[in-house]
């Protein structure tokens, strides 16, 4: 409660920064649009982050128009924009005592005692609730507000608290360092550019170490810390920051755990940035692309989770124009072309990759088995996160996944099978874009040849979801339902009889959801196959070993019962009388 209290009482002394209104037209130097569109345009580029342009300089800083929320300009300007004066027309920093007001000197005096800030540090940095402790915004806004409002005065009665903490493993000490380290990065947004860059100068060396020393109860507050430092800030004032966090976040120093820490904490500050970082999302998805194929599993979770920030903003809308971040599309042509020796082959694909160092035979296979796992983390994580559905060149990997997701669910299967049965599962359940349909149909149907019978069972299952999410779509395309009624029959037919049974349950789903009719050629053609004369039975030879292949008629014949199965099963739920709602059924309920 006193900790709650003293940044309350920060936050009233507060001191006002003026504003001046500025025209965002005449900063770009483009002239207003005719109409609304969002997205990235010559009229809100200045607000991008320009690794050749950032203000590195005092004289580029004072003259930069520096704009804190992030949602100013992406669809529109507001009517009167304000963004704050010039330093020098700024409260007046680096106050002496004499110049504070009396509730200002009793804070100042506390803070500026190394006794009380050592009594202070050493119960901030003690363990509460073991196991339970994290990232105190109360703490952290008690430090944002000492940082505000007397700007550094503090700083070198901190500064061997903060080195010591950093370099301290244990938990409590890292959470402490964490929040006190946003407080500084979010107080110090008024500071001049010579006390900002004195600051990173300290700071810099803290990160690094801090990183080097992350753990399992200390990563979720670094990220926490990292992501409340860049929220509703100008990414270009934060330069130092980007910058230290995008030095070789893979470097191996510290082992896969501390990689996938790194990427983590500084996914926390791109989210954050969300439109006005494309350099930045560019220069790490150069840097992550050769690094696809990590043989570790926590680090490729950790890839596919960034991959998904990197990817965000790049959504189809009307109105919208295009983006400057990379773009899913480009991204996608060139894994599909890496993962040409996966899909050129039709057998099933079987993971023989460990989690190891990477020695022995690296082929093209293996390595292309390495990119498929981060793609499918990378897909998996998209399906939740995304604001667009998946693109054309994304639905090309579906024969892959076919191959590769198992038919039951067993939890002795390895990652690979698992991952490409939940990417199915995610993938059918989003919405598709009617020009995606035939695209879609197309690979079904190619897929529903395969050699593989548990390819062709999962084009089955996948056909289901896909179907009842974009039903309306589907319905709408007379085609596209003959194709998929065609594709259905022919399964039926199916030599394998699991294919078989899955393809009786597809067509009792889409008769239930009257998305099908038994109309009079489907009923036609299930009864002839009923009526398909079987040959006799040959006698056999004791201890001659039966022949369990079942021969084409005898398939046929078995299609046309669970044909007409599949529309008895899709009306059970009917009320009574069946006969009343489905005349249709007497005619052929004599079969069974």
């Amino acid at each position: 409660m006193a900790i709650s209290a003293v940044a309350g009482i920060l936050k009233q002394l507060k001191r006002v920064h003026k504003t001046v209104p500025i025209c965002p037209y005449e900063v770009s130097g483009n002239l207003k649009p005719s109409s609304i569109q969002a997205g990235d345009r010559l009229d809100n580029q200045w607000l991008h982050y320009d690794g050749q342009n950032l203000p590195k300089t005092k004289q580029a800083w004072e003259s930069c128009c520096f704009v804190e929320k992030t949602h100013w300009g992406y669809y529109t300007w507001p009517q009167n924009m304000l963004v704050y004066a010039p330093a020098d027309q700024q409260p007046k920093l680096g106050r002496g005592r004499e110049e504070l007001l009396e509730a200002e000197q009793a804070i100042y005096d506390h803070f500026s005692d190394p006794k009380f800030v050592e009594q202070l540090i050493k119960f901030l940095s003690l363990e509460d609730r073991k196991g339970k402790d994290k990232f105190n915004p109360r703490r952290f806004c008690l430090f944002k507000g000492l940082f505000r409002n007397f700007d550094d005065a503090f700083l070198p009665v901190l500064k061997p608290h903060l080195e010591r903490l950093v370099a301290d493993c244990h938990e409590s000490t890292q959470r402490c360092v964490a929040e006190i380290i946003a407080g500084l990065i979010r107080g110090s947004k008024h500071w001049t550019f010579e006390k900002v860059e004195k600051l990173w100068m300290l700071l810099c060396p803290l990160l690094r170490t801090a990183l080097s020393n992350i753990t399992v109860e200390t990563y979720n507050d670094w990220g926490t810390c990292i992501a409340t430092s860049c929220e509703s800030r100008d990414p270009r004032k934060l330069h130092f920051l980007f910058e230290l966090l995008l030095e070789s976040p893979l470097s191996g120093e510290g082992g896969s755990f501390v990689d996938a820490c790194r990427l983590y904490v500084l996914q926390g500050g791109l989210a954050q940035q969300e439109w006005r970082v494309p350099e930045l999302l560019h220069r790490l998805l150069k840097y992550l692309e050769p690094k696809l194929t990590q043989v570790y599993k926590n680090v490729r979770e950790r890839i596919g989770s960034v991959l998904t920030y990197i990817f965000m903003i790049d959504v189809s809308l009307p109105n919208t124009a295009p983006t400057k971040s990379p773009r899913i599309h480009e991204f996608t042509t060139r894994i599909l072309e890496k993962l040409k020796p996966l899909m050129e082959v039709d057998e099933e694909i079987q993971n023989h990759v460990m989690e190891e160092n990477g020695v022995g035979e690296q082929d093209e296979r293996t390595q292309g088995i390495k990119l498929l796992k981060t793609i499918l983390k990378w897909l998996m994580a998209s399906a939740g996160r995304s604001f667009s559905t998946a693109v054309t060149e994304q639905l090309q990997l579906l024969p892959l996944f076919f191959k590769i997701a198992p038919v039951e669910n067993d939890n002795s299967y390895d990652e690979l099978k698992r991952d490409a049965k939940m990417c199915l599962s995610l993938m059918s359940q989003g919405l598709l874009y009617p020009q995606q349909v035939p695209l879609v149909l197309q690979v079904l149907k190619q897929t529903a040849k395969s050699n593989s019978w548990h390819a062709r069972y999962t084009v089955l299952t996948y056909l289901q979801t896909m179907v009842f999410y974009n039903l309306f779509i589907f319905l709408n395309n007379e085609e596209a339902v003959s194709d998929i009624r065609w594709l259905v029959i022919k399964l039926l037919e199916d030599e394998q009889l699991e294919v078989r049974e899955m393809a009786a349950t597809t067509l009792s789903g889409l008769l239930q959801c009257s998305f099908l009719t038994m109309d009079g050629p489907m009923q036609t053609h299930f009864e002839q196959l009923c009526k398909m004369r079987l040959p006799k039975k040959r006698k056999r030879d004791p201890g001659t070993v039966a022949d369990t292949i079942p021969s084409g008629d005898l398939v046929k014949r078995h299609a046309g019962v669970l044909g007409l199965s599949a529309c008895i099963f899709a009306h059970l739920n009917d009320p009574q009388p069946i006969e009343v709602r489905t005349p249709t059924l007497n005619s052929f309920l004599f079969l069974f």
